[in-house]
């Protein structure tokens, strides 16, 4: 069969299969984004094996579907971006930088010293322990998003102290890295190609081969930020409303939608930092737009028809449990420090922010996943002969079983009542109403599953009876008199 014959029937057996189980799960008051990760489990090689089969065996669409996957996390950290609270973002950011630090130092120590107590060498157990410092915000984000929470307090320190999350984990693995530099090792992104030429024409680098690393790495990656935020900053809505003016069939969001891509690829390129970063730093920009509803509404279709199911439920699709035997115990362990690590010390963090501890639970659980950055590192660790086949089998299902409980427990973490959410008015504080009142809900959950969460802020709860009204307009007018 063609690539493209085959691409298409798989993408024609995954979106229903996925659009089916999240319906299931949210039937049973499950979050719908662990239907779509339960499809890839189910069908990935630990059970149907479904790209194995000889129909898509050893042919370019299973390529293209991982491909179309990543993609879709750049989608997705676009839209989580794009429903980004601005003010409550500034609010959060110092909360956000002490999470993310608490964050980072917490799993790696943990990590490694487990690692090396269960036979590990010093070398990998410190590459184990970096592999659970950052933080897959992806998960989160949509979880998040299902929940209709993102402008919540809590979702704002996750999203924030994930992206500083994101690049606190690559000063470590950089830091990894160059402690075990080959001159064969491959190098890739601006601050690389200029740390290696560093090295080879100037002899103190070349004598500190890590500090003239991390030197460079800092410079890239606040130069990046600093010229991709202000460019955006800048330039973003003189340019859509250029677009607007092109008689092209929807144009705006083609071109938006290439300029995530640049941004990601610019992000890994110049930044040295993930690509979802840079994505969602475009989207951070256009939540302050005048067009956001319109990206807003226009991604949030190509995305969650399309793109971003793929991208869930390519993860299931990547495991394979059969390495992991003989390895249960190390397996287990690592997970256990996983959990701990980002549920504690983000947790602890924010208790000490002014917090309370619902909240800092909530902010614990978010910072839970590791998704695709813990596979990087995984992958990294693989190529230079550090992890073996039972280690890689190891990361990969602390990184798929963080990424299964991180939904669960975050919406469990909701359902508790929060003091600061009753005090700042965000939740009701148990007064009775009469039957039949009408709530407006500020940022409520969307009346439609289908429906984006912005276009739902404010939603009747109940249906108002004709008394309710009565009642209703009799209060309004003895305050009137």
């Amino acid at each position: 069969m063609q690539p493209a014959l085959q691409l298409a029937l798989l993408v024609a057996i995954l979106l229903p299969a996925t659009k089916v189980a999240s319906s299931l799960c949210s039937r049973f008051g499950i979050p719908a984004i662990l239907g779509e990760l339960l499809v890839g489990v189910a069908l990935g090689p630990g059970a149907f094996s479904l790209l194995n089969m000889h129909l898509f065996h050893g042919g370019e669409a299973t390529s293209a579907l991982m491909l179309l996957a990543q993609i879709g996390g750049f989608v997705l950290m676009f839209v989580a971006g794009v429903e980004t609270d601005i003010d409550r973002m500034r609010e959060a950011s110092g909360v956000a930088f002490l999470v993310a630090l608490s964050g980072v130092i917490w799993p790696f120590l943990l990590g490694a010293g487990a690692g090396h107590l269960l036979g590990l060498s010093w070398t990998t157990a410190c590459f184990l322990g970096g592999a659970l410092t950052a933080t897959s915000v992806s998960i989160s984000a949509r979880t998040l998003m299902d929940a209709g929470k993102m402008s919540s307090p809590e979702a704002t320190v996750i999203l924030g102290a994930a992206v500083i999350d994101d690049v606190l984990g690559l000063f470590v693995l950089a830091f990894l890295a160059a402690s075990i530099t080959t001159s064969g090792g491959e190098t890739f992104g601006v601050a690389s190609m200029a740390s290696a030429w560093l090295r080879q024409w100037f002899a103190p680098a070349a004598n500190h081969p890590l500090l003239a690393q991390m030197i460079m790495l800092g410079v890239c990656v606040t130069i990046f930020f600093v010229v991709a935020y202000g460019a955006a900053k800048r330039w973003l809505d003189p340019l859509i409303l250029q677009l607007r003016k092109l008689t092209a069939d929807e144009a705006v969001p083609s071109c938006v939608f290439a300029l995530v891509l640049v941004y990601a690829v610019s992000a890994e390129w110049f930044g040295s930092v993930a690509g979802i970063t840079g994505a969602y730093l475009l989207g951070y920009v256009f939540a302050g737009s005048e067009y956001k509803r319109d990206i807003e509404r226009s991604f949030y279709a190509i995305g969650h028809g399309f793109l971003i199911p793929l991208f869930f439920v390519s993860i299931g699709l990547a495991s394979d449990y059969r390495a992991l035997e003989g390895h249960w115990t190390l397996m287990l362990a690592i997970l256990f420090l996983a959990i701990v690590g980002k549920l504690f010390g983000c947790g602890l963090a924010a208790l000490g922010s002014g917090m309370d501890w619902v909240r800092s639970l909530r902010i614990g659980c978010g910072m839970i996943s590791r998704g695709e950055v813990g596979l990087i590192v995984t992958v990294m660790g693989a190529s230079t002969g550090i992890f073996g086949r039972s280690e890689v089998a190891v990361m990969v299902a602390v990184v798929l079983l963080t990424t299964l409980m991180t939904p669960i427990a975050l919406r469990g973490a909701y359902h508790l009542k929060s003091r600061q959410d009753i005090e700042e008015g965000l939740v009701d504080s148990g007064r009775s109403r009469p039957s039949g009142e009408v709530s407006l809900a500020v940022d409520a959950e969307p009346t439609s599953a289908n429906a984006p969460p912005g276009d739902s802020s404010f939603r009747v709860a109940t249906k108002p009876s004709r008394a309710s009204l009565a009642f209703i307009a009799t209060d309004v007018a003895a305050d009137l008199k």
